[in-house]
C-alpha cells in the first residue's frame, strides 16, 4: 500500500503542476489513473490491482486514503469509466465513514463530509 500512498501524495502534492486531462502512475502494484479536470472533483478514472496482489484490501485502502486526503481540497470523488465487474459491484456495497458512493450517470460519486 506504501506505493499506492506515494502516488496519491505526489499527486496531491504536484495537482497544480498537472495539465488538464488524464494523469497516469505505475508502480509494483498496479496503476492509478487520475483525470484532471473540475476543480471541487478528485477523479479516478482508472484502479488496476495487478492479480497478484488482488484481494488484500489495495483497493479499500487506496479509496479511503482518497477520501481523507481530499477533505479540504475535493467537495467530491468521482470514480469514473468501471469498465470491471468486480470494481462496480464492490463500488456499490463500499462504505467509509457512514457514507457510500452513488451510483452517477459516468461512474460513482462520493461526496466528502467536510
Amino acid at each position: 500500500m506504501e506505493q499506492f500512498i506515494k502516488i496519491i501524495d505526489t499527486y496531491f502534492f504536484n495537482y497544480h503542476l498537472y495539465e488538464l486531462g488524464k494523469v497516469e502512475f505505475d508502480c509494483h502494484y498496479g496503476e492509478l489513473i487520475f483525470f484532471k479536470g473540475n476543480p471541487n472533483m478528485l477523479t479516478l478514472f482508472g484502479i488496476y490491482i495487478n492479480p497478484e496482489h488482488r484481494q488484500k484490501g489495495f483497493c479499500r485502502s487506496i479509496l479511503q486514503y482518497l477520501i481523507d486526503k481530499s477533505k479540504g481540497q475535493f467537495k467530491y470523488i468521482l470514480v469514473e469509466s468501471v469498465m470491471s465487474k468486480i470494481l462496480y459491484e464492490y463500488l456499490l456495497r463500499f462504505r467509509y465513514k457512514n457514507r457510500k458512493f452513488k451510483r452517477m450517470y459516468d461512474g460513482f460519486m462520493y461526496k466528502i463530509k467536510n
